[in-house]
């Protein structure tokens, strides 16, 4: 969805969806279960498209290999930094929460609407923040990179592009042989999606 509404930006909603779409396979991979801090793919969703689409720019007569490769990468670096801030997202929601129990025990009822709007604020404002200047740092390292050697950018991307389908693909299919039920329809939704997004740029 990232990766369709970023190229709807950009103009180009298929190029956004394929990188969308590889980035979902690798997303499949880490399901959020129990405790374990997830990676944060909405910002990559985003993130991934808008650089692949910055680079496409700056390659007009190129294939989208590069792009594709540059914008999948520059994607997932992102769902795992994010980890940083999903993790002190947490231990702030859960600071909040200590100071609405003493608010509440001391009769001030207001405190509870007063910490949702809050909490609403800050997931929203750093997830906004994170995304923007991750979008701007990346797509301006990687016009560098093609910029300084784009012929062996190109190269590189065209050789590492079927290794991320093939990587993603492999990932998806791992956790559809030890996952339940949800995860097989979660699985089987992304590769229909995928197949769908493939048929429709013929």
């Amino acid at each position: 969805m990232g990766g369709a509404l970023a190229g709807a930006v950009w103009g180009d909603v298929y190029s956004g969806m394929q990188v969308g779409a590889l980035l979902q396979l690798f997303a499949l991979a880490g399901l959020p279960l129990g405790g374990r801090t997830p990676e944060d793919y909405a910002s990559a969703g985003v993130v991934g498209p808008t650089v692949a689409l910055t680079v496409r720019n700056t390659l007009p007569t190129s294939s989208f290999a590069a792009p594709l490769v540059l914008g999948v990468v520059s994607g997932l670096f992102v769902a795992l930094l994010g980890r940083v801030l999903v993790r002190w997202l947490r231990a702030r929601n859960v600071g909040l929460a200590h100071w609405v129990d003493g608010e509440l025990g001391r009769g001030h009822a207001a405190a509870l609407d007063g910490a949702q709007s809050l909490g609403v604020f800050h997931a929203f404002a750093i997830g906004a923040g994170f995304t923007l200047a991750s979008a701007v740092v990346l797509a301006a390292a990687t016009r560098a990179a093609v910029r300084f050697d784009a012929l062996a950018v190109e190269r590189a991307a065209t050789l590492a592009e079927p290794a991320l389908w093939g990587m993603g693909a492999g990932l998806a299919v791992r956790q559809l042989v030890v996952g339940g039920r949800h995860t097989r329809l979660l699985f089987l939704a992304a590769l229909v999606f995928w197949v769908a997004v493939r048929w429709l740029g013929r």
